[in-house]
């Protein structure tokens, strides 16, 4: 029996900059049959120009696949519509800021042949924008990052976050359980994390795969990013991506409650799934409150103590803390990271 179809995806967006090397990387891979789609949401910079360039002369083993949105999709629709063009059973990401090491395709696969794991995802090296080494991200990771490996859908609900993005590989039948990405997902590793924790295992390496560039675009934020905060932008910063996160967080409600109704068997697993997730969107909502009334908050967080049994006491306390305290908070952080820990 001959080794399965893989397909490389590589996300671009506005990264003239970045996207040459991000191709390079991709037409690299040493894993065959392997299927690379090229994608541009709709750039409004050189940056399929850039791609088109950078492909023109391969002559390689590997099918090449160039899409080019005509509107801006943004990360949901986007994910989608390379979920159509994909032909391979493994689904490898990246993004075109980030540069994937030549085997690290390899390396996944041969994870996920081990069968069981619907999610697979590994270490990477942390660059800057100048593609300066900034060391491993497992070894130096930013403030409240999940630890590696991650277990279990109860680890990503507990810290509210998935796996280390740019390393994420996914099997094909987790979109053939819980359909498309929902409209307004931007961070799609969250959902797509989720989902594979709900119906089966992940399965990490621990190797650096990936280059994983820091710069001034990216969505996620590194330790400095909070250092340079003060109180009224940490403020602002935290009721914004609280409501952001919160559209992920309902997003695994759905999922929760879809395979709640078509997994009969996993009734019990499902419903303590369903009763998590609504504890981590109230503390969500307790967190995005942070600029209303002290009163609202007070209210809140005492509502909040109902949600003990589901996520912990650590989490509703934090939430708690950020909201009331958000001064507190913001010094405790910074010195957290100034203490590396």
């Amino acid at each position: 029996m001959g080794k399965p179809l893989v397909t490389f995806m590589v996300f671009a967006y506005n990264h003239e900059q970045f996207v040459r090397e991000a191709v390079r990387g991709a037409l690299a891979q040493t894993y065959s049959p392997l299927e690379i789609v090229i994608s541009d949401d709709c750039s409004q910079d050189r940056t399929f120009e850039i791609i088109e360039e950078e492909v023109a002369g391969y002559d390689g083993p590997h099918k090449i696949v160039l899409n080019r949105n005509e509107e801006n999709l943004g990360t949901a629709g986007h994910v989608n519509r390379l979920m159509e063009l994909a032909e391979g059973r493994l689904i490898v990401a990246a993004a075109s800021d980030d540069v994937s090491l030549p085997t690290r395709t390899e390396e996944e696969v041969r994870a996920w042949s081990e069968g069981g794991a619907y999610s697979i995802y590994s270490n990477a090296m942390v660059i800057d924008e100048n593609g300066v080494d900034r060391g491993a991200f497992a070894e130096s990771p930013p403030a409240e990052s999940l630890p590696a490996p991650i277990k279990s859908w109860q680890n990503i609900v507990w810290y509210g976050r998935g796996f280390l993005g740019c390393t994420h590989a996914w099997d094909r039948a987790v979109f053939d359980t819980f359909g498309p990405l929902p409209e307004g997902v931007v961070s799609e590793d969250l959902t797509i994390s989720f989902r594979s924790a709900l119906i089966g295992e992940v399965a990490y390496v621990d190797k650096c795969l990936v280059k994983y560039r820091l710069h001034g675009t990216n969505l996620s934020k590194d330790k400095g990013h909070v250092l340079q905060m003060d109180l009224p932008q940490f403020t602002e910063w935290t009721a914004a991506n609280s409501r952001m996160e919160r559209v992920h967080y309902e997003s695994w409600l759905r999922d929760a409650l879809l395979l709640r109704s078509i997994r009969p068997e996993m009734e019990a697993e499902t419903l303590q799934a369903v009763r998590s997730v609504r504890a981590r969107i109230a503390l969500c909502e307790l967190t995005a409150s942070i600029e209303n009334s002290r009163w609202d908050r007070w209210c809140r967080c005492l509502g909040s103590i109902r949600y003990v049994k589901d996520i912990g006491v650590t989490q509703v306390v934090k939430s708690c803390v950020l909201s009331l305290s958000p001064g507190i908070y913001l010094n405790a952080q910074k010195w957290r990271i100034k203490l590396g820990r």
